[in-house]
């Protein structure tokens, strides 16, 4: 029986099996990486986007007080 084709073809079929059990494997963690890396990408951005927006608010108020006491200098010489 240990010399039959049958039992070398098994063997074959099951290197092939591990081989793409394997490939299997890596190609999940490849996704995980993956994953996470964009996770972290799409966190970061909208830290981004929150500083970004106070920055704007900020730099508008500083506008708008700005602007309010020109335009008090402005009245007061008239």
């Amino acid at each position: 029986m240990c010399e039959s084709n049958e039992l070398d073809m098994t063997f074959h079929l099951f290197v092939c099996a591990l081989a793409g059990a394997g490939a299997a494997v890596i190609a999940m963690v490849h996704y995980l990486m993956v994953l996470s890396a964009n996770w972290a990408y799409v966190k970061d951005a909208c830290r981004m986007q929150k500083y970004e927006d106070i920055k704007s608010k900020e730099e508008q108020e500083l506008h708008d007080i700005h602007s309010t006491r020109s335009k008090e200098r402005l009245n007061a010489y008239t």
